[in-house]
């Protein structure tokens, strides 16, 4: 019963696929421009980046992206009011933990996060860089940016590393699309026969669902064993959620890269707002 209830879920899905997204070819990555780079300051043991006013631009939108405050910002930059002047460049008080290692783990980073150069200027040292600026990750900077004595140019670009949209990290309450089921209906271990722990993390992207209510969150996915338990986290939040693999992706779509593909209401759930993001896996075979 099983078996049949997953096979017409699966049937369900390639069907919406075919009359909703059917026209589509395979498309490219990435599916948005590389993000704008930013540059860092620093300031008597406070950072800042340095954002140029886009015409769309806000000073609330510009807050929720970079985790400030609007009156946090306002004083950095002796703000009388909320008025931004195109083509000008105010300043955004940042906490350094946000801004990740410049070291990347995967391509797929390159696209979701935006990076930070420093601007070197005159009288800076490697030791001033290095021991008093960026000492959390001197050595990966040093590596990146193929700094092999203390000589630094005047005006060169140094590759920090990235920095996190923060209104993408954060998971709001009032988010209107959320799934209306019962929690941890599944459990990884479910399957006692299972015994090995496969770890994985890759690309995701979410679908429109048919189902507005489901007991627990549908996976697909060309690279997880069909019928597989998965737990899946974002890394940057650290949220979970548990569903299950209940059939392939349909092909001609999707990218090759992608890992799984799951419900927008679920990706909601683990903080995502974007259409493709990376995820984290755990499941047993």
């Amino acid at each position: 019963m099983s078996k049949l209830k997953n096979n017409l879920l699966l049937l369900s899905f390639i069907l919406f696929f075919i009359l909703t997204e059917g026209k589509s070819q395979t498309s490219s990555f990435p599916e948005r421009p590389i993000k704008d780079t930013v540059f860092i300051g620093y300031n008597e043991g406070k950072y800042y980046l340095s954002h140029p006013i886009k015409k769309e631009d806000n000073l609330s939108s510009i807050a929720s992206y970079y985790g400030s405050s609007l009156s946090a910002i306002r004083e950095l930059n002796s703000m009388t009011d909320s008025q931004l002047k195109v083509n000008k460049t105010i300043k955004i008080p940042i906490s350094y933990k946000s801004v990740k290692s410049p070291v990347q783990r995967s391509s797929f980073e390159k696209y979701t996060y935006i990076p930070v150069f420093y601007k070197v200027k005159k009288g800076d040292t490697v030791y001033r860089l290095f021991r008093i600026y960026f000492p959390r990750d001197s050595n990966e900077i040093k590596e990146i940016n193929l700094i092999k004595n203390n000589v630094l140019k005047t005006d060169s670009k140094l590759l920090i590393g990235y920095f996190i949209d923060q209104s993408i990290s954060k998971s709001p309450a009032d988010l209107s699309l959320q799934p209306n089921r019962k929690k941890d209906t599944l459990s990884l271990t479910t399957d006692k026969s299972k015994k090995v722990l496969v770890k994985v993390s890759g690309a995701a992207k979410t679908f429109d669902s048919l189902f507005e209510k489901t007991e627990y969150p549908y996976i697909l996915s060309n690279k997880i064993p069909e019928h597989s338990v998965v737990e899946i986290t974002n890394p940057m939040s650290n949220k979970k959620i548990t569903g299950k693999v209940i059939g392939k992706i349909p092909p001609g779509k999707y990218p090759l890269d992608i890992l799984l593909l799951l419900a927008k209401n679920d990706a909601s759930d683990l903080g995502f707002l974007d259409l493709k993001f990376f995820v984290s896996v755990k499941y047993y075979k």
